[in-house]
C-alpha cells in the first residue's frame, strides 16, 4: 500500500502526469490511497480558491452596480462552498482509495497537539499545530500494524515535520517499534516511480525538445509562479527586507554577483536551459520520464529606490512527463528556490543588455515612469552613497504616508 501526504497531490487535477501515475499504478494492482484527513485537506484548500475568487467576483459585481444606473446587475449569490468540497473529493476519489483513521487515532493526533508532540510543534512561541499532521502520520501506521502481510510506502515533501524516514523523533520512533521492516518512508513519487515501475529505454532528445516548446514554457511559469514573486507596492516591509536573489545583466563587472531585489516588476520570461538526471521507466506498457530540469527567469527586478534593472535567476524542478496518443502530459512533482547564477551561467541567458535596453526605451520613455518613480528617480540603478539611498527610503515613505493621508 502506497500512502500519500497531503502536499504530494497539492495542485494535481485528472489531466496531469500524476494522476495518470496514480492510475497507472492503480491498473496494476497497486494500492495508492490517502488518510480522509488528507482528502479534507484537498478538498478544503480548493474549496477557499473557490471562496476568495467568488468574493473578489462579487466585489467586482458590487463596483459595477455603482456604475450602472438603470440596474439589472446579476447577483452571484452565496459560494455553494459544500457542493464545492464534494466534487473535489470525487475528484481526488477517482485517483487514490481513502482510509479512515480510528477514532483511537484522532484523539491520540489532538493529544500530541496539545502536548507539542511530534509530528505537532508550536508555531514561534504562540500556537500549537500539527494535528492533521499526527492524524496523517497514525493513520499510516494504523493501517501498517493492521495489515501484517503488507508494506506500507507513506510519501510526504514534509521532511520538516516527519523527516526523511533515516530517522525519528519520539514518540514517532515508537510508533513504528515492531513494524519498521514493513514501513518505508519516501519523500518523492520519484522513489514510488524507482521502486514500481521498470525501467524503459530513454530517448534523451524526447523532454529537452519537448521542454523547449512554447506552450510548455507558459505551463512551467503558472506553476512556478511562487517562485517568480512580483513586487508588491502594497507591502510595507519589501523595502527594507529584500528577498528575492539575482545576478544582474548587461554588466561585465557584476556578472555572477549575487543580490536580492524586491520582486520582479513584470512576470519574467521563463526559458529552458537543460535537463539531469533523467529516467524513463514503464508502468502497463507507458513510459514515465522524471528529469530534474533547469531554467532561466529573466526580466525587469524591482530594487529598493525605486529602481528597475535587468536581472537573471535559476530555478531547479524535478518533473514527470508521460506521452500516449492523446499527448503528453507533465507534473513538476517539487522544486528548489531560485538562486543567483553563476557567471558561466549568465553567458548563456538569452537576453542581452542591448535588448534590454530598448525594452526600457520603448516602456519608459521620459513622460512614463514606473509606479512610484518620480521625474528625479532613474528608472536604473545609479551610483550613490549609503545616505542617498536612505534619503530615497526617507522620501518614499514620507510620499506613502502622505498619500494614504490624502485617500482617506
Amino acid at each position: 500500500m502506497i500512502i500519500l501526504d497531503t502536499n504530494i497531490l497539492w495542485g494535481v487535477t485528472l489531466d496531469n502526469s500524476t494522476a495518470d501515475l496514480l492510475r497507472a499504478l492503480a491498473a496494476a494492482d497497486i494500492h495508492v490511497a490517502v488518510p480522509s484527513v488528507v482528502l479534507e485537506e484537498l478538498a478544503s484548500q480548493r474549496t477557499l480558491e473557490y471562496v476568495a475568487a467568488h468574493d473578489s467576483a462579487t466585489s467586482a459585481i458590487a463596483q459595477l452596480e455603482r456604475h450602472v444606473p438603470w440596474g439589472g446587475v446579476p447577483s452571484l449569490g452565496q459560494p455553494d462552498k459544500e457542493r464545492h468540497r464534494e466534487h473535489w473529493r470525487d475528484v481526488y476519489r477517482r485517483m487514490v482509495e481513502v482510509i479512515e483513521p480510528s477514532a483511537e487515532a484522532l484523539r491520540t493526533a489532538l493529544f500530541r497537539e496539545s502536548n507539542v508532540l511530534p509530528p505537532c510543534k508550536r508555531l514561534g512561541k504562540g500556537d500549537k499545530t500539527g494535528s492533521r499532521d499526527a492524524a496523517i502520520w497514525l493513520t499510516a501506521v494504523e493501517y501498517a500494524r493492521g495489515h501484517e502481510d503488507e508494506t506500507v510506502y507513506f510519501v510526504s515533501a514534509n521532511t520538516k515535520d516527519f523527516g526523511d524516514g533515516t530517522e525519528y523523533l519520539e514518540p514517532m520512533k515508537t510508533d513504528l517499534s515492531g513494524i519498521e521492516g514493513r514501513f518505508v518512508h519516501f519523500t518523492s513519487l520519484d522513489d514510488v516511480v524507482e521502486l514500481f515501475a521498470k525501467p524503459a529505454e530513454l530517448d534523451e532528445d524526447f523532454l529537452p525538445v519537448l521542454l523547449a516548446r512554447e506552450e510548455w514554457i507558459e505551463l512551467i511559469t503558472d506553476t512556478l509562479s511562487d517562485h517568480l514573486p512580483a513586487y508588491d507596492p502594497n507591502d510595507d516591509t519589501g523595502w527594507l527586507n529584500p528577498r528575492l536573489p539575482y545576478t544582474p545583466l548587461g554588466d561585465g563587472e557584476s556578472a555572477g554577483e549575487v543580490r536580492s531585489a524586491l520582486g520582479w516588476f513584470d512576470p519574467p520570461m521563463l526559458t529552458f536551459d537543460g535537463a539531469s538526471d533523467m529516467t524513463a521507466h514503464s508502468i502497463g506498457g507507458q513510459d514515465w520520464y522524471t528529469a530534474t530540469v533547469r531554467w532561466f527567469a529573466s526580466g525587469l527586478m524591482m530594487l529598493t529606490g525605486p529602481w528597475l534593472t535587468p536581472a537573471a535567476n535559476t530555478l531547479e524542478t524535478r518533473v514527470l512527463v508521460t506521452q500516449d496518443e492523446n499527448g503528453a502530459r507533465m507534473s513538476i512533482l517539487h522544486s528548489q528556490p531560485p538562486r543567483a547564477l553563476t557567471a558561466e551561467e549568465v553567458s548563456r541567458v538569452p537576453n542581452t543588455w542591448t535588448n534590454w535596453r530598448q525594452e526600457l526605451d520603448a516602456r519608459f520613455p521620459p513622460n512614463r515612469l514606473p509606479r512610484q518613480a518620480s521625474a528625479g528617480t532613474p528608472v536604473l540603478p545609479q551610483p550613490g552613497s549609503p545616505a542617498d539611498a536612505f534619503s530615497t527610503l526617507l522620501t518614499l515613505a514620507i510620499a506613502g504616508w502622505a498619500n494614504r493621508k490624502k485617500s482617506k
